[in-house]
């Protein structure tokens, strides 16, 4: 059997593997509640919710799984991800009450005393800031919309907390970080989520002329020599190239507009295939997918760092058949929060990101009659 037909073994059993993995994860008598591993699983990975809700009908989404639940397991999996908007106290500031809180999760992130005194500062100087806290509600707030509209839903109220003026929203990019474009692409593309799926349920908002904003802007950091984007002059290392391009398309994908400079991009990733760990393996598949909806250039070549790809992620697969987020270890923390021991086992955000990656690398290698689907993040 050669390379291609053991590869194509594997993936034709992994659905059913899959499958089962994720039953493990369920809690029982609560549709759509899963913990994040099985054994290894820590008091915040039991107690936390909404983002394992949604990393798991991702995967349902991926493989197939979702369409064969009954409609009615289906709506209370979706009343659950919904129950999580507004999920905060009396206190919290306007925007906050419309986004989605898993207060189990924000009670497990601890907070630097250095971030804070700086917070407190913030306050008195009128200044926003960010903690670990605020950034990990908007990051499951996005997460939650997205993961709604992939199945054709929208919050039950639309969420407030992101610039509703062109000004403002260009201001908010041009505070990022572009010399770190991972962690500057990241916030623009829940920009960019938050003005396609909720500008057009605000009265007196133009999430065109926002989106338009978005676009002007990353057009403005996109780098003819490697087709990724940050701030001149000093061109920051690969790893930060790529899994910046990636969050940039991203927002780019959310808001219908192609890539500046496919070809560069795919010339940057065919330099060196990506590091053994979830995010990144995703991160740079995502980007020559996007990339070959666009251009030819090296497809060939991409296809075959592919098949090397699946190999790598082969070797995620523990003994449970489900995907660690490193090989042989499952994820720990969860933005900052520990979830887990980090055993030898299978963990779901691992399992989300390489089951998205299997999806991709099928398109790209054009072996569709596995039937899996590649989600929209």
């Amino acid at each position: 059997m050669n390379c291609d037909q053991q590869n194509k073994a594997w993936l034709g059993g992994l659905r059913d593997d899959l499958a089962g993995f994720m039953d493990s994860l369920r809690v029982e008598g609560q549709p759509g509640r899963f913990l994040p591993c099985v054994q290894g699983a820590t008091g915040a990975g039991r107690t936390a919710c909404l983002g394992f809700s949604c990393l798991a009908n991702k995967i349902y989404y991926t493989i197939g799984l979702w369409d064969k639940l009954g409609s009615e397991e289906q709506r209370a999996w979706l009343d659950l991800i919904c129950s999580f908007q507004g999920n905060t106290s009396a206190q919290a500031s306007f925007w906050e009450r419309d986004a989605f809180v898993d207060q189990s999760l924000l009670d497990a992130i601890p907070l630097p005393k250095e971030r804070l005194v700086r917070r407190v500062m913030g306050m008195f100087s009128g200044r926003q800031k960010t903690s670990p806290r605020s950034d990990a509600v908007l990051a499951e707030t996005k997460q939650a919309i997205a993961t709604l509209a992939q199945v054709g839903m929208t919050p039950r109220r639309p969420f407030l907390g992101f610039p509703l003026e062109e000004r403002e929203l260009l201001l908010r990019m041009r505070r990022l970080n572009w010399s770190l474009p991972w962690g500057a692409g990241a916030k623009t593309a829940l920009l960019a989520v938050f003005i396609q799926a909720q500008g057009a349920r605000l009265e007196g908002v133009n999430p065109d002329a926002l989106g338009a904003v978005v676009v002007r802007f990353l057009e403005s950091m996109a780098d003819k020599e490697t087709g990724g984007y940050f701030l001149p002059p000093r061109c920051p290392p690969r790893g930060q190239l790529i899994n910046g391009a990636m969050k940039v398309l991203n927002a780019l994908d959310w808001l219908g507009e192609p890539v500046q400079y496919p070809v560069q991009l795919i010339d940057t990733c065919l330099l060196q295939g990506p590091p053994p760990a979830g995010c990144h393996v995703v991160d740079w598949v995502y980007v020559v997918h996007r990339c070959l909806m666009q251009t030819d250039h090296r497809r060939h070549e991409v296809q075959m760092q592919c098949l090397e790809i699946i190999q790598l992620i082969r070797s995620h697969q523990s003994g449970d058949r489900g995907f660690s987020y490193a090989p042989g270890q499952a994820q720990k923390g969860y933005y900052g929060a520990e979830i887990s021991l980090g055993l030898d086992e299978g963990d779901i955000h691992g399992t989300c990101l390489l089951s998205w990656a299997i999806a991709m690398i099928l398109d790209i290698l054009e072996w569709g009659h596995f039937g899996w689907k590649v989600i929209r993040p």
